[in-house]
């Protein structure tokens, strides 16, 4: 008996897959990848990333903050601080007011007004800080001629910081020194040396160094300086001197200094005549017009108009002697004084003839 046909019913279960999926019947994957992403019960990338995360997620969070750090720590330690060393650097320093005054033996009373001004976006707040003050290109190891407290900043793009303090002459040499410069240069500049910490906002305190070489205007050698109004007393006056007058001193600087009781040594040619007393000599930025007394020997004065001088312009050298305050001598001042010459042709003849002495009759 042949064999019956099968059908359509048996053939279609025959094809139909089974309903439930063997995972062997699909390839497995092996190695670095399979380990981290492992197969779930059901194909595809989304399932197995999901199981990934189920099983490593302690490992994925491990290297999200190794990367973290990676990235952040070299930001906030290095490259900010960085940052705002080179925006300190960058800044500028202006001193437009500069008033030294109570001058003692050791110590002066400063005030300095002066603009920073900076082009950083950022605004920082710095820290209170004590600030050395050198000539620049002072050795590192030279004691400073003094320090100044720079008060707490908040830094704009133009930010005025004013000093008011008793100033301790902490190395006279220096201080001597700077004097020297400050009375015989056109410019100088001037070292300032600290450190000090910055605050921004969101970040921790970041140290920075302040180290900004300022120019100023000196005092030039006085130059400009002028006698007039020059008067021979006929008889002495209580303190001894028998010649008074005013002095003419240009100031092209931002300086206010108290100079004291300021004594200058008068000479002709090598020959000494005498001294002249400035009394509470200050010398204020612009042109200052002062007070003189002067001793000088009258005749050996007329001695000299009437035979070498005899259109009465008396060639007069002047150098500084002392300078005193409340009794105090003022080294540092008296060797910027006695370092400078200045000359003067004085007019004589004119001072003679006011009191009655013709030279072109002698």
């Amino acid at each position: 008996m042949e064999k019956d046909e099968p059908t359509v019913k048996e053939t279609t279960d025959q094809l139909a897959p089974s309903s439930s999926v063997n995972e062997s019947s699909f390839p497995k994957k092996r190695g670095f990848g399979a380990a981290l992403f492992p197969p779930g019960n059901t194909p595809g990338l989304r399932p197995r990333a999901k199981n990934h995360c189920r099983k490593f997620w302690w490992c994925d969070g491990l290297v999200l903050a190794v990367i973290v750090l990676v990235i952040v720590l070299p930001i906030i330690y290095v490259a900010i601080p960085k940052k705002a060393q080179h925006d300190v650097n960058a800044s500028t320093l202006e001193i437009q007011v500069q008033d030294i005054s109570d001058p003692t033996s050791s110590t002066i009373h400063l005030k300095l007004v002066s603009v920073a001004r900076s082009g950083s976006s950022f605004h920082p707040t710095l820290d209170a800080f004590q600030a050395a003050l050198f000539l620049e290109d002072t050795e590192p190891n030279i004691i400073p001629f003094g320090y100044v407290e720079i008060p707490k900043t908040n830094v704009e793009h133009e930010t005025t910081i004013t000093v008011d303090q008793t100033l301790n002459i902490t190395n006279m040499d220096q201080f001597i020194d700077y004097n020297k410069v400050v009375m015989n240069s056109d410019e100088f500049r001037i070292a300032i040396r600290g450190r000090t910490g910055l605050h921004q906002k969101g970040l921790s305190k970041i140290n920075v160094d302040y180290n900004k070489v300022v120019t100023m205007k000196g005092l030039n050698k006085l130059s400009g300086f002028n006698i007039t109004g020059i008067h021979i007393l006929t008889t002495n006056a209580s303190d001894g001197s028998n010649m008074n007058g005013t002095v003419s001193i240009p100031n092209p600087s931002v300086l206010t200094v108290d100079l004291g009781n300021v004594t200058l040594d008068l000479s002709v040619q090598g020959t000494p005549i005498g001294q002249s007393l400035l009394p509470d000599l200050v010398l204020r930025p612009g042109d200052n017009v002062v007070p003189m007394r002067s001793t000088v020997n009258q005749s050996l004065v007329i001695g000299m108009i009437t035979s070498s001088f005899k259109n009465g312009m008396l060639p007069l050298d002047i150098v500084g002697n002392s300078s005193v305050s409340n009794g105090q001598h003022l080294e540092y001042y008296e060797a910027a004084i006695q370092s400078n010459t200045l000359h003067v042709d004085l007019d004589v003849g004119s001072a003679l003839a006011e009191i009655g002495l013709n030279i072109t009759a002698l």
